[in-house]
């Protein structure tokens, strides 16, 4: 089964314009969300520990600190997965239902 997909023509000059706004919004948020990862990551070395955990040693509170910011990285493609197909679903279901 082969797909069509038609383009609209775009100038060679706003052809640039959109790859440099696209290149543009992609770097912008790739930087916020590593700079988020690294506060994050850097609060769970020095304050989630004994924050959070003030009944454990010192190296058992930084090593559960850091495994919620690891199940945090690990579960952020997965749930990003999982609201996909969920959108899916639904908008499956709903084209299914319209009359």
């Amino acid at each position: 089964m082969t797909t069509l997909v038609t383009h609209a023509n775009l100038s060679e000059s706003d052809h640039s314009a959109q790859l440099r706004k696209a290149v543009i919004a992609s770097t912008i948020g790739t930087a916020i969300e590593w700079y988020d990862f690294f506060l994050y990551g850097t609060a769970a070395g020095l304050i989630f520990g004994k924050l959070y955990f003030p009944n454990e040693d010192a190296l058992t509170a930084t090593l559960a600190a850091f495994g919620t910011y690891f199940i945090g990285f690990v579960g952020r493609p997965i749930g990003a997965a999982t609201l996909t197909l969920t959108i899916r679903l639904f908008l499956c279901s709903s084209a299914s239902i319209a009359p």
